[in-house]
């Protein structure tokens, strides 16, 4: 052997020592599950355990398989609206239904003094283009133009119409009869000694007083006074009035007012006017008789009258219509909707020619 050179033993690297100590494991496992596959025994649920003579050893139950979750459901496509080709015709506009006129086609016409007879009557609507007539049956004052069973003697006028004969012109079929009724303005009935007191507007004397016309008047908050004109605005429905227009269905206007005594009453004037037209109202009501205002356009224009006692918004809704004389009837009808708003009573002009709507021939 040459000297300096030794024979060669050669090195095992690590990755070779781990390979080898891999397969021993391996092996010594298979070796170990091939010896203890003769001790597996099985649970009735499933289970196992080693039964060896050593002892019984359960194993651990394997884990089971985790579901997969089921995928996500997606919403289904939006269904296409269906396609109507055939177009449906638009519904037709309702018309709106017309307010109900309380009225209807009035045409009264104004007469001074009544006709003889039904034919006579007659006559006279159809020359006037009217379908009823508008008569002064109780004149301010307290004049009644009729024959009556409760008025006074003094109060019914000379050649005063037979209420027989009346009765008979108002029950003509399809016209309208309209009296024209003055209220508390009375010259008889309150001049009586036995009525001043419960029924008349004294003085701080105890005596009636009078206006500018020497005239007198009824005080309406006074029960007996109220009770004597409702039972004339009764008679004058018995007689077949379909209407009664209020004249004069207030407190005095002029005159020395500063002499009236009113340290008695008992409530304001308006509420007292009020009070009548609801009695009034309750009385007529068996009749069927409507009630209705004679009114001035300048007290409409106002609203009201604090000497009088007329407060419109108060006494408009307790009648059925107001009758004004008047050349611009849109202008009214605007002032009577202010007060009295959408129930407004009807109005019906006084007016010389016939006009749209009611009209009534002022002069007879």
């Amino acid at each position: 052997m040459a000297k300096g050179y030794q024979s060669y033993r050669g090195r095992r690297s690590a990755g070779t020592r781990a390979l080898i100590a891999l397969l021993v494991l391996i092996l010594v496992a298979a070796c170990g599950f091939m010896f203890a596959q003769r001790y597996i025994a099985y649970t009735d649920d499933g289970g196992m355990y080693l039964d060896t003579p050593f002892g019984r050893f359960d194993l651990p139950a394997p884990s089971a398989p985790a579901e997969p979750e089921p995928d996500a459901v997606e919403p289904p496509p939006p269904q296409e609206p269906d396609v109507n080709l055939v177009k449906d015709p638009a519904p037709e506009p309702e018309e709106p239904e017309e307010p109900e006129d309380l009225y209807g086609e009035r045409h009264l016409a104004a007469v001074s003094s009544l006709p003889a007879d039904e034919a006579a009557l007659e006559a006279v609507l159809t020359g006037a283009g009217a379908n009823g007539f508008l008569w002064q049956a109780r004149a301010p004052g307290g004049q009644l133009n009729y024959t009556s069973a409760l008025a006074p003697a003094g109060s019914v006028a000379a050649g005063a119409r037979d209420a027989a004969s009346l009765q008979a012109l108002c029950a003509g079929e399809d016209v309208v009869a309209a009296a024209r009724f003055a209220c508390f303005h009375d010259n008889v009935y309150a001049f009586d000694k036995a009525n001043m007191q419960p029924a008349g507007i004294c003085q701080r004397n105890g005596y009636i007083w009078y206006d500018n016309h020497n005239g007198h008047w009824l005080d309406p908050e006074k029960e007996q006074a109220r009770a004597y004109v409702i039972s004339l605005a009764v008679e004058c429905a018995q007689l077949g009035f379909d209407e009664l227009v209020l004249e004069e269905m207030h407190y005095p206007k002029t005159g020395r007012l500063q002499k009236i005594d009113y340290s008695g009453s008992q409530m304001a004037k308006p509420d007292a006017l009020a009070l009548f037209l609801t009695e009034l109202r309750e009385a007529l009501e068996p009749y069927g008789t409507r009630i209705s205002l004679l009114l001035s356009q300048e007290l409409l224009a106002a609203g009201k009258d604090e000497a009088s006692g007329e407060d419109l918004a108060a006494l408009l809704p307790l009648v059925d219509a107001v009758y004004v004389a008047t050349g611009d009837i849109p202008g009214t009808q605007a002032l009577l909707t202010a007060i009295a708003g959408e129930e407004a009573p009807a109005l019906v002009p006084l007016t010389a020619a016939p006009t749209a709507g009611n009209w009534c021939v002022s002069a007879g």
